[in-house]
């Protein structure tokens, strides 16, 4: 399933200001885009990390046409890491490393062999796989620690797909909306047809007034899992509410059939 993100999800992803945004992905794809596919939101999530770590947007633009200059059309940029090593951008995808400014691919001879290439290593993500753990023991007993500690395990590993959905539930909960929105977002960029955080970002979009958003991501629930009743029941209220019969009707029709006799 493809997933299409507007540049307001950017903005709730990245805790930006839309304009913010929208000036972001405009650098990004020297020009103006309104929508964007998962691969494209991964390249914009980059360059927003490499301007909080102070890299010039200059470099980061060039580094970014190297990057799509240098993957075949069909491989994913998802699994490209863009990360600045003393003063060079450096690419990595899979195996293989390079410069982003030159295309010199560079070459990881062990620590042995050069202290220096110790950062060619993926840092594990056992901090946050603990930090999550550590968080659903608590959650029922002490629900504000494990905000706190889900908190961390995203910060540990933002990839998290699961302290990611989470901690969008907690802070929905405490009405937080934006916040939770943007992590419902964060888990979706990770695992993007994880039909939970879809429907919860559903519902946090009907809360925030959105409802279009809302009605598109209860349709993208469905099509992730037909048998989702409860995005039926509030597809058909949602509707309603539009004054959409037809569609209202439908979609009841379909919640009374999956919920079965009562």
């Amino acid at each position: 399933m493809k997933h299409a993100w507007s540049v307001n999800d950017v903005a709730a992803l990245l805790g930006v200001p839309p304009e913010d945004a929208r000036a972001l992905v405009e650098q990004v794809f020297e020009g103006p885009r309104d929508v964007l596919s998962f691969q494209d939101l991964h390249l914009v999530r980059t360059a927003h990390r490499l301007l909080n770590q102070k890299v010039s947007k200059a470099r980061i633009t060039q580094a970014l046409v190297q990057v799509k200059k240098e993957q075949p059309a069909d491989a994913p940029l998802a699994a490209v890491t863009l990360r600045e090593v003393g003063k060079e951008l450096v690419v990595e995808a899979g195996s293989s490393k390079w410069n982003a400014a030159s295309g010199q691919h560079l070459f990881d001879f062990g620590a042995k062999g050069n202290r220096g290439a110790n950062w060619l290593r993926p840092v594990p993500a056992r901090d946050a796989v603990a930090l999550f753990a550590a968080a659903v023991h608590v959650e029922e007993t002490d629900p504000e620690a494990a905000l706190d500690a889900y908190a961390d395990a995203v910060a540990a590993d933002p990839h998290h797909a699961d302290a990611h959905v989470n901690l969008g539930r907690l802070l929905h909960q405490r009405g937080r909306l934006c916040e939770a929105e943007a992590h419902y977002v964060a888990a979706l960029v990770s695992r993007p047809t994880d039909t939970t955080a879809t429907f919860n970002l559903a519902v946090v979009l009907e809360d925030l007034g959105r409802l279009d958003d809302a009605i598109a991501r209860y349709q993208e629930v469905l099509e992730l899992d037909p048998t989702v009743s409860d995005a039926c029941f509030n597809l058909a209220r949602l509707y309603e509410k539009k004054g959409e019969k037809v569609a209202a009707l439908r979609h009841l029709k379909d919640y009374r059939r999956l919920s079965g006799p009562r």
